[in-house]
């Protein structure tokens, strides 16, 4: 119950207005059951989420199929916290125990149901069967192409266990296809969603810190992240690794997911779900150093964003969670090339809207067109090259073109 306070009164000091870009829309998709934690797509395009209560669905056409349990206890950061899609059939899955004795880690088959469980993390490593609070157990978890496990397990809010290489809570883990639990990184308060990085071999996670102290860390194996000796942008701790990012207030970071390049206007870094603020942040550039300040692409649209996924057509996808209604998934739209009004279509009124953005001054990055004067949508790069400029109005003629040939070939 303190949990749901606390949440509560953080959202009553953030509401406000929509802060939505122009050209991106939350396209609501259906309704849901339970309050969820997870979301996955498989190959074919079906969708499947957890819920805190222990069951896995799938959505199809509106309907809410179940189609696997675990037994748990959904209270608090308890429950059935992860899931993540192995193959089209097989889905590895992330739950606590009864009273909170062991974080599990399992295989589910999504025909059968049959459950496989592959590792159990004992929060109490001295007296299992004691048990732990109901907080801080991490969420949701991600698959290497290798087939290992990549989950995140929180300090339980124990703070000090974080650092404590033999104990469980406050880390990151690879399990193996076996079952082998390897320890990849210590020093996290409560990790909600993680990313694995093929190409760089190396693990993205969003930790929930203290007060205003969410962070972003991008890492390889072995790092220790600081909590409890240090957070946000305290001074770091000797051997310990400083954020990539600290948000300034408080979001609650909540799912990750690394683009899978497919999608024309969001093609590279990541999306960052938020709870607190009911928002989608886009982190452009990994690589920069700092890193850049993240872009909110909705904001106060919907429910608590609980977590993003992509289809592999590049269609992305989001679930959020409320304490008074039915969570939903939604399709995030974004802009089309050449709607530089963002109202979602693409006419000759996006030649106007062009003219106005095109007069905040020189060409600029495409990341850039809502910050002037005139409050653009990112499809005013018209010619997709990350930037807008001159060039953008030529590009946006030819894509008009064949619609105005079109209509004037009905008139008499």
């Amino acid at each position: 119950m303190k949990f749901l306070v606390v949440l509560f009164t953080l959202l009553s000091a953030t509401a406000g207005l929509s802060a939505t870009l122009p050209g991106f829309r939350a396209e609501k998709v259906g309704t849901i059951e339970g309050f969820p934690t997870a979301l996955a797509i498989d190959s074919a395009g079906n969708l499947y989420y957890s819920s805190t209560a222990g069951t896995i669905y799938r959505f199809d056409s509106g309907a809410n199929v179940p189609v696997a349990s675990v037994t748990t206890h959904g209270e608090g950061n308890a429950g059935l916290l992860g899931l993540a899609l192995i193959d089209d059939s097989i889905a590895a899955v992330h739950y606590t125990t009864i009273n909170q004795t062991h974080d599990v880690i399992a295989r589910i088959d999504l025909t059968t149901g049959t459950e496989t469980v592959l590792h159990r993390f004992a929060a109490d490593i001295e007296v299992p069967e004691r048990g732990s609070s109901t907080e801080h157990h991490g969420g949701n978890i991600t698959v290497a192409p290798d087939g290992s496990i990549f989950a995140g397990i929180g300090d339980y809010g124990g703070y000090i266990v974080a650092q404590l290489e033999n104990w469980n809570g406050g880390k990151i883990f690879r399990i193996a296809p076996d079952g082998t639990a390897t320890q990849w990184a210590r020093g996290l308060r409560n990790p909600f969603d993680l990313a694995w990085d093929e190409k760089h071999q190396r693990v993205i996670v969003a930790d929930n810190g203290p007060t205003a102290a969410d962070e972003l860390h991008i890492f390889t194996r072995g790092a220790n992240l600081g909590w409890p000796m240090t957070w946000g942008k305290q001074p770091p701790a000797e051997g310990t690794q400083v954020p990539d990012y600290v948000f300034p207030k408080t979001v609650a970071p909540t799912g990750l997911l690394l683009l899978n390049g497919r999608d024309a206007t969001l093609r590279d870094g990541i999306l960052l779900g938020s709870f607190v603020t009911r928002a989608i942040y886009y982190f452009s550039d990994l690589e920069a150093r700092p890193l850049a300040e993240p872009i909110a692409l909705i904001e106060k649209e919907t429910g608590f964003v609980i977590d993003v996924a992509q289809r592999l057509d590049g269609a992305i996808y989001f679930v959020t969670g409320s304490f008074t209604e039915p969570g939903a998934i939604y399709r995030l739209a974004t802009p089309l090339a050449g709607d530089c009004n963002g109202d979602g279509v693409r006419s000759s009124a996006d030649l106007d809207a062009l003219s106005l953005e095109l007069r905040d001054g020189a060409a600029q990055k495409t990341t850039s067109a809502q910050n002037g004067t005139y409050r653009g949508s990112w499809g005013c790069d018209a010619n997709r090259d990350g930037m807008i400029g001159a060039d953008d109005a030529v590009a946006l003629i030819d894509l008009l073109r064949p619609r105005v040939r079109g209509v004037r070939g009905t008139r008499p």
